[in-house]
């Protein structure tokens, strides 16, 4: 190779890794910004670019409330606990074994990698989650599953009183499948923001009723168009309505397609998105059905 030849594929190799660096420093940050405004925190962008590289963020909060808890590992899942909550872990272990395999029956097999649980104050928690009255929460970016235990409570869910005992189980459901869900979809190598937000909390909600009846007569609340609560923001919002209740509908939804479609449906529904347009399009294909025919035949099942 002839010395000009050499000095421009040099030339040229510098070129690219130049733009290259330049591209990754600019999506660094702008996504040092994003989370500056969601995390009300002053992030740096080495944190910002380390948690890129990582997949993992840990937000200030996570950090501190982590230092002032203390820890039991069971199996990938690290579990963060006060004093007060101690007793609580046998229970919390014997719940996770439940949440696995009830989001296996749904999910099929998964991955499962290192994840945190946190138990948190309610201002904690909604502090974190950046959600109002939030109980509970699950980041797949920043690895970490949240779980408000008010201390008064605590006596009542050891005794085994049905109604505390209840909401404690089906918070670590929840989330834990929100966790499965999220890691099913990585290894079908698409992205969480592509399904819709009543589909990714259905399957939550789906997973956090097991072996609890609910009557389609008890839900009082108004029917809303799936495609007006797709986006968390939408979603979010239609909490705040009155009439409606985006997660009683999304559990209704989730649970008429496994009844209908079989456990199975889930996962054709996370792997076929990722091969077509979008997720209403894997719906349309799977049951064969227009959006608006199949929220009606939902309605008429319950009906």
């Amino acid at each position: 190779m002839s010395r000009p030849n050499i000095r421009l594929w040099v030339t040229t190799f510098f070129i690219i890794l130049i733009i290259f660096l330049v591209s990754i420093f600019g999506v660094i940050k702008a996504f040092q910004m994003k989370l500056n405004a969601r995390t009300g925190e002053n992030v740096t962008f080495f944190t910002t670019a380390k948690s890129v590289f990582t997949l993992n963020y840990d937000s200030e909060l996570e950090v501190k409330l982590k230092a002032e808890s203390m820890k039991y590992v069971y199996e990938n899942i690290s579990i963060y606990y006060q004093e007060d909550n101690e007793e609580l872990i046998p229970l919390t272990i014997e719940t996770l074994k439940w949440a696995e395999d009830k989001s296996a029956e749904v999910l099929g097999d998964y991955s499962k990698k290192p994840i945190d649980l946190i138990f948190m104050s309610r201002e904690d928690l909604e502090q974190l989650s950046n959600i109002d009255s939030a109980s509970g929460y699950y980041s797949h970016f920043e690895k970490v599953m949240g779980v408000n235990v008010d201390p008064d409570s605590v006596e009542s869910i050891l005794q085994g009183l049905e109604t505390p005992l209840y909401f404690f189980q089906r918070k670590i459901l929840h989330e834990y499948a929100h966790y499965a869900t999220f890691k099913k979809i990585e290894e079908a190598e698409t992205f969480g923001d592509t399904f819709p937000a009543w589909f990714i909390e259905g399957i939550a909600e789906y997973v956090g009723n097991d072996g609890t009846e609910v009557p389609y007569e008890s839900n009082p609340y108004e029917t809303l168009p799936l495609e007006s609560i797709s986006w968390d923001n939408e979603f979010h919002e239609a909490r705040q309505i009155d009439h409606a209740n985006p997660y009683m509908q999304s559990y209704f939804t989730v649970n008429y397609l496994v009844q209908m479609y079989g456990n199975d449906v889930l996962v054709e529904l996370i792997e076929k998105t990722n091969d077509t347009v979008g997720f209403y399009t894997a719906l349309e294909q799977i049951t064969g059905r227009t959006t608006s025919e199949f929220e009606q035949d939902v309605l008429e099942y319950y009906q």
